[in-house]
């Protein structure tokens, strides 16, 4: 999801992954699948077949262990600046890129074999920067649109 906040002369886009389901969601969700599977797990056991259940709380510990760390990286997001003397670009794990405005160019450089997504970078001399790596293809589109709008040099691989 890009959100634009125009303020004066200065731009701030806040880029955050789509979300279909909060934290307390998706614990609920584990929750009905570890009954699911305990139920069957408990019925075949009681039937003489116990060895399932070491392999039942398995399934259920690494569903949960997936679960988890796919919500937790819903939660990342990027905060770009774009000011008249620079771009800052600062990150949810606590980094902090700043572009000098006057040699940064963004890339967005677009797979036409249609396989992947595009790819949205910004570039200086010194350095560079994937922005929005979480974003699907339309928010990536949004993000490339509202830089251009906000004055960044845009270059692409695609000449036509």
């Amino acid at each position: 999801m890009v959100e634009v906040s125009t303020f004066e002369h200065n731009v701030q886009l806040h880029l955050t992954p789509n979300r279909s389901a909060s934290w307390q969601q998706t614990k609920h969700l584990i929750l009905v699948f570890a009954l699911f599977i305990s139920g069957i797990a408990i019925a075949w056991s009681l039937v003489g077949v116990w060895i399932i259940l070491p392999f039942a709380g398995l399934e259920v510990g690494l569903l949960a262990l997936i679960m988890h760390l796919v919500s937790k990286s819903t939660y990342q997001w990027e905060s770009v600046a774009v000011s008249y003397r620079s771009i800052s670009v600062r990150c949810s794990n606590g980094a902090l890129l700043v572009f000098s405005r006057q040699g940064t160019s963004l890339y967005f450089i677009e797979d036409l074999g249609k396989q992947r997504l595009p790819r949205v970078l910004l570039k200086s001399d010194y350095q560079q920067c994937e922005l929005g790596a979480f974003l699907n293809a339309d928010d990536k589109q949004r993000l490339h649109l509202s830089l251009k709008q906000a004055g960044v040099m845009v270059c692409t691989n695609r000449w036509w």
